[in-house]
């Protein structure tokens, strides 16, 4: 094997060169068609929305597509035109109303009527010699329970369901703040129990926009529609009630589109970096509807502040002022009666100078307190929170005192003010109130010399009630409802009520069967304002009213007030007369005799008098015989417990003879050992009716009667209250 021996030719080398690949980036190419379709999809769905929004402005799709913009806009037509399509569909129209003014107008809104008032507001705006409908909104109705929330706790409350109730006009709102676009007042009236209520709504225009918002429903026991002030920067809703003012406050932002924003006097606009105690206790004063002092404070507040204080704070001022100026302008009118003009002081919190005029006007004591009574609830939180804010003060410690007398009993007011005080001439001013010439005032209003208290008008069938609360965290539902449920307050709750008395003028009974909650509503219209919670034998708070309903003979009502501490009782403050407040004497033989002299109620109870043991035999007997065998005690130990025992005679059954009460003391000789504080009924012939000695069961009081009818005993055992007849 060896070398090639071929010789290399002599011609031409030729070279083969392979071409490079040429790949089309098809990658790029996809990202680059997705962005752009992206990109005009994103300028469709803005020029889009645009164009709903605006038709009005340069549209670059109504240039492409001529025939688009008739889907969102309506033909323009003339007024004429308009006209006669309304009349030929059946569409009753109201005024139209022009917008700024009548000879320049750029929108007109046409009120659409129906059978039950307004029912929509057509907008249209103006393009030359025609008009273009840009909008058309539905006017709901407001709600009946939304009208009567000026109404609660008032002597004008009223029970209603949620209907409806219709608007019937509308007109332009003026203002300086709101000149740049127009703001309408929607109005509506109708009667609820003895009140005329106005009500309504406020929408205002975006003319940019082209669209109507609703802003605010309102409600006025007043009369008057919302009214601006402030240099048109706030808005005030008049619910005045009678003497007491009461207003809400709206401050105007201008933002698009406009909104009102309600001022509270519930809500600290501070937090904890600041030392606002000035500020805390003024809205505390507010809060009770303590306005004049509470004006004074909050500027106070507003001094001591200096740089930190906020517009919201100011706001706050301002509705502060607003109710100030109402309260204080009333002080100083001329009133036809004195009781007035104390009441006017008492509602600005002016305490001294409402008493002053009590003390110097004994003859009008007795009427005094039937006003007391009457608007207890909004007082009693008046001089409560005044007390917290200043605790030593005597004028409202007095108050609070009357107020408490009003409700119970004159021993009920005192103890409650020696709770509060313990200055000798505080207490001795509250006793000399209502005096004149060392007589109480009630003997010189038995000679007529006193104005006669105010009355009811339309104040329901029953008269009292007795019943047990109680407390739920919520209220639930199937209630007839006077109005929309509140949030409960810091140290409130809901509570369900069980009614177990009724009174009315045929006297007590129980709840009747198959009433309908419309009926009790309205035949209890005048004691639901009277509603006490009591613990033990003393009322705590009152209660407000919400709701009732009813199934079968039983009767609940839905109420909202102070939490208490175990068994809540419920009652009007005169259903009841405690044991402890019935006229006991010591039952030491032979040393009493019914005495036939009426008590408040009508119930004949005794006197202490000299009695031989011939001239009485029944009671007698039932001293030395029948007490000590019900007791299980002999006749030394009977003798030994008479120092121990009280007596009362009283006419429960209605008869003419008066029924005897026997009740053992707290303070009972060891060596009897027997339960203190129990009781015997007997019948005037010496028959047992009643007996809690060897029950385990307690009885409280009884049902305040008319002399006439049977009263009931109300029992406590276990916890729970009962309600039983002899």
């Amino acid at each position: 094997m060896g070398l090639s021996n071929s010789k290399p030719s002599n011609g031409p080398v030729k070279l083969l060169v392979s071409p490079a690949s040429r790949r089309i980036p098809w990658a790029f190419l996809s990202w680059l068609a997705l962005g752009c379709g992206a990109t005009f999809l994103v300028a469709v769905m803005i020029s889009g929305v645009r164009l709903i929004v605006e038709p009005d402005s340069p549209n670059w799709l109504k240039t492409a597509f001529p025939g688009l913009t008739t889907s969102f806009e309506s033909v323009p037509q003339t007024a004429a035109e308009i006209e006669a399509e309304m009349r030929s569909q059946g569409i009753t129209a109201g005024q139209p109303i022009p917008w700024p003014r009548a000879e320049r107008p750029t929108a007109w809104f046409y009120p659409i009527l129906g059978t039950d008032g307004l029912q929509e507001i057509w907008v249209y705006r103006v393009r030359g010699n025609q008009l273009q409908q840009v909008d058309q909104v539905a006017i709901r109705p407001i709600k009946d329970s939304f009208i009567t929330t000026p109404l609660i706790g008032t002597a004008s409350q009223v029970a209603s369901v949620d209907s409806d109730a219709p608007l019937s006009s509308v007109q332009l709102m003026s203002g300086k703040a709101i000149a740049d676009s127009p703001w309408l007042l929607l109005r509506g009236q109708g009667r609820y129990g003895n009140t005329v209520m106005h009500y309504g709504q406020i929408l205002t225009y975006q003319p940019r926009a082209q669209r109507l918002h609703r802003l605010l429903n309102w409600s006025s026991p007043a009369g008057r529609q919302p009214q601006w002030q402030n240099s048109d920067k706030q808005l005030t809703v008049d619910q005045a009630v009678g003497l007491r003012p009461s207003f809400l406050l709206y401050q105007f932002l201008p933002n698009d589109p406009p909104q009102l924003r309600e001022i509270s006097l519930y809500r600290s606009v501070y937090g904890g970096e600041l030392t606002t105690s000035l500020y805390d206790k003024a809205l505390s004063l507010a809060q009770g509807a303590v306005w004049s002092h509470s004006l004074q404070m909050m500027q106070s507040a507003k001094a001591e502040l200096r740089s930190n204080w906020s517009t919201e704070a100011q706001a706050q001022l301002d509705l502060i002022r607003l109710h100030a100026e109402q309260t204080k302008a009333q002080t100083e009118r001329t009133w036809s009666s004195q009781q007035q003009h104390i009441f006017a002081y008492l509602i600005d919190g002016q305490w001294e100078q409402a008493l002053t005029i009590l003390e110097t006007n004994p003859v009008i004591y007795d009427s005094m307190l039937k006003h007391l009574e009457q608007n207890f609830d909004a007082l009693w939180r008046s001089v409560t929170v005044h007390l917290k804010v200043h605790p030593n003060d005597s004028s409202p410690q007095i108050w609070g005192a009357l107020l408490v007398t009003a409700r119970q009993s004159p021993e009920a007011g005192q103890d409650w003010l020696q709770k509060q005080t313990r200055a000798k001439t505080t207490l001795e001013r509250l006793q000399a109130v209502g005096q004149a010439d060392g007589e109480p005032a009630s003997s010189t209003a038995a000679n007529g010399a006193s104005e006669p208290p105010p009355t009811a008008a339309g104040s329901g069938r029953y008269r009292r009630l007795v019943g047990q609360a109680s407390a739920v965290d919520t209220p639930g539902g199937g209630w007839l409802r006077s109005q929309t449920l509140p949030t409960p307050a810091p140290g409130q709750t809901w509570y369900h009520i069980q009614v177990e008395l009724l009174q009315d003028s045929s006297g007590w009974e129980q709840p009747p069967a198959a009433t309908a909650p419309a009926t009790f509503w309205a035949e209890s219209s005048s004691l639901r304002q009277q509603l006490q919670l009591f613990s033990g034998n003393r009322p705590t708070a009152g209660v407000t009213v919400y709701g009732v309903k009813t199934t079968g003979a039983s009767i609940t009502l839905l109420a909202l007030g102070q939490k208490v501490a175990g068994p809540a009782l419920i009652a009007t403050h005169d259903s009841l007369r405690w044991l402890s407040t019935l006229p006991w004497q010591t039952a030491a033989l032979p040393s009493m005799t019914p005495d036939r002299a009426s008590a408040n109620d009508g119930s004949t109870v005794s006197t202490p008098t000299t009695l031989s043991a011939e001239s009485e035999p029944t009671l007698t007997a039932l001293m030395s015989d029948t007490i000590g065998r019900q007791l299980g005690l002999t006749s030394e130990q009977t003798a030994q417990l008479y120092p121990h025992l009280q007596y009362a005679s009283l006419n429960l059954t209605g008869d003419a003879a008066p029924e005897h009460l026997f009740h053992t003391g707290l303070s009972l000789p060891p060596e009897l050992t027997l339960t203190p504080a129990k009781t015997m009924i007997f019948s005037s012939a010496g028959a047992l009716l009643y007996s809690d000695v060897s029950q385990p069961q307690t009885l409280l009081a009884l049902t305040a009667n008319g002399g006439a009818q049977p009263v009931m005993l109300l029992i406590e055992q276990a916890g729970r209250y009962g309600l039983i007849g002899l």
